[in-house]
């Protein structure tokens, strides 16, 4: 008898050596069980030398799922439900039965028993369910797994990030998440999609994984009837999960039956976002059906966040350090846009003085016009596109400030990373002049004001060199001396007329304007202001320690 056993009949207060022992002969069928074993908490079954049940006590017919009288008679190895290891059936398949202990799985009864065959003049077996026990330890083996895979995959998006991070553009970007994501053993297959404006089409821009033939399926279905996951993802702005690639209809049935031919059951799509523009989307396979948990998914998504954001992190760079840019003036016409339907209201053209990216989406625009303006604020105020307005200056030229949000010509450009630099609005149309790198794709930045309004026209482009005059060489020393922070906390006061006098603004008001605390507006403002009197008179500020809140 094995320790397990022996443990279970010392709880019960049955001896099961004792049972055993005192068995002077051979049980005939039909002899009444020993008392002790019929009133013991465990099952036991009593059988012949030659594997006869000759009696059962009610436990054991309770864990069988069957009663005594149907198990009196019968052939243990025919009585005793089956299962996929057969261990029992070996025990009896002698002349006479082997001792034997073990836990095995019944399928016909779903429960894990542990059987113990202890042998003497005839046999008796022990039996004990297991499977609360086997519960906690499959659950707890299920969750030592999936903290396993979360911590890989923490550590496997870890790295993609430090690596997005320092990707030079989109391509970089995508062939980069694309070979650390796809063929790995937590992921088979990974493609990331650029997005193509105004249609929301998708073209793949890269792939890696173990499925020959999926790349190309997907190819094909990105002008089908039927939209891939990422084209959803893309459409909708969310996450799509995919849990059963091979039984969802509304994939298209190429990518359906090369996904079931690579053994791919899953798939999960995760736009490229940042600041509520979408620049594509990464969709990643697995080869399990259930190979997405919540915490793969917030992992994933964070590393679409981070894309998004080096995506276009990478634009404003090539801007800010290229040699030659182009200028391209759109012309949107679209009587519904806030400026235009403002400037139909004080019946004066408004120029674009400047433009101020915030942050988060929104963009600080100041408009100037000849004259006063009068009430157009209100106007403004209940456009759903525009978060607020102040009037800075109204009288013979008048200055408002108007934070826009959402879908219009400025907000689209500066998520596309151009840099609006001025423009024109009228009672009909607007027109704006924004640069964009040289080598930039000029076609795609027009369609990101297209899918914002009615109809846009390219009216002019034209490439500049940049020629390092003097002023030119003050302000970029000066820029890689300040924070972005600094910068935009430096250009709003100025646009708000924060250093005329009188003062067109508060520093409370340039704060709100910049949805910050004033305290914290002024610390920028006087850093910027430090390090701009310093680079103006010369002096060696990169000697001086540069205080590490800068950054925040």
């Amino acid at each position: 008898m094995t320790d397990r056993a022996d443990d279970a009949d010392v709880e019960s207060g049955v001896d099961a050596e004792t049972a055993v022992d005192g068995a002077d002969a051979e049980p005939a069928v039909g002899d009444a069980m020993d008392d002790r074993l019929r009133a013991a908490p465990i099952g036991v079954v009593e059988t012949t030398s030659d594997g006869v049940v000759v009696d059962a006590n009610d436990a054991a017919a309770t864990l069988l799922e069957t009663d005594r009288a149907a198990l009196r008679g019968t052939a243990i190895e025919e009585s005793f439900p089956k299962s996929a290891a057969g261990t029992l059936r070996e025990a009896f398949e002698g002349a006479s039965p082997d001792p034997a202990s073990f836990e095995e799985y019944y399928p016909l009864i779903e429960r894990w028993l542990a059987v113990d065959v202890r042998v003497g003049d005839g046999a008796l077996v022990y039996v004990r369910d297991r499977t609360p026990r086997k519960d906690v330890e499959q659950t707890t083996d299920r969750l030592d797994q999936q903290l396993d895979r979360v911590q890989r995959i923490n550590a496997l998006v870890a790295t993609v990030l430090q690596q997005v991070i320092g990707a030079s553009d989109r391509s970089d970007v995508a062939r980069t998440v694309c070979e650390r994501l796809g063929g790995t053993d937590l992921y088979r297959f990974a493609w990331v999609g650029d997005r193509e404006f105004p249609r929301e089409r998708l073209r793949l821009l890269a792939a890696a994984g173990e499925a020959d033939d999926l790349r190309e399926r997907i190819e094909e279905s990105l002008g089908g009837e039927k939209r891939l996951p990422g084209q959803t993802a893309v459409a909708s702005g969310e996450t799509r999960l995919v849990e059963a690639i091979a039984e969802d209809d509304t994939v298209p049935r190429g990518v359906r039956r090369s996904a079931f031919g690579g053994g791919l059951q899953s798939c999960l799509a995760v736009p490229l976002a940042y600041q509520g523009t979408i620049y594509g989307v990464v969709t990643v396979y697995s080869a399990r059906e259930d190979g997405f948990s919540e915490q793969e998914r917030v992992g994933l998504e964070t590393l679409g966040s981070v894309a998004g954001f080096a995506i276009k992190a990478g634009r404003q760079e090539d801007l800010l350090v290229a040699d030659t840019v182009t200028e391209v003036t759109v012309e949107a016409r679209d009587e519904t846009l806030p400026f235009v339907a403002a400037a139909r209201e004080a019946d004066r053209t408004l120029s674009l003085d400047g433009a101020v990216p915030r942050g988060d989406g929104a963009v600080v625009c100041y408009l100037a016009a000849d004259g006063p303006v009068g009430e157009f604020d209100e106007a403004l105020a209940d456009h759903e596109a525009v978060a607020d307005v102040r009037q800075i200056r109204s009288d013979e030229e008048s200055l408002v400030q108007a934070t826009v949000v959402g879908e219009t010509p400025v907000t689209a450009l500066a998520a596309w990373g151009a840099t609006v630099r001025g423009g024109e609005y009228g009672s009909e149309l607007a027109r704006l002049v924004a640069e964009v790198p040289a080598d930039g794709d000029v076609r795609r930045a027009v369609e990101a004001v297209d899918a914002a309004v009615e109809e846009t026209r390219l009216v002019a482009k034209e490439e500049a060199t940049r020629t390092p005059e003097p002023a030119e060489a003050f302000r970029d020393g000066l820029g890689e001396r300040l924070t972005d922070r600094q910068r935009t906390v430096l250009r709003t006061a100025h646009l708000s007329d924060y250093f005329a006098s009188p003062r067109g603004s508060t520093s409370a008001e340039v704060a709100e304007t910049l949805d910050i605390a004033g305290s914290t507006m002024l610390y920028h403002l006087r850093r910027a202001e430090q390090k701009l009197v310093e680079a103006f008179f010369e002096t060696d500020a990169t000697s001086k320690a540069t205080d590490s809140s800068d950054e925040s």
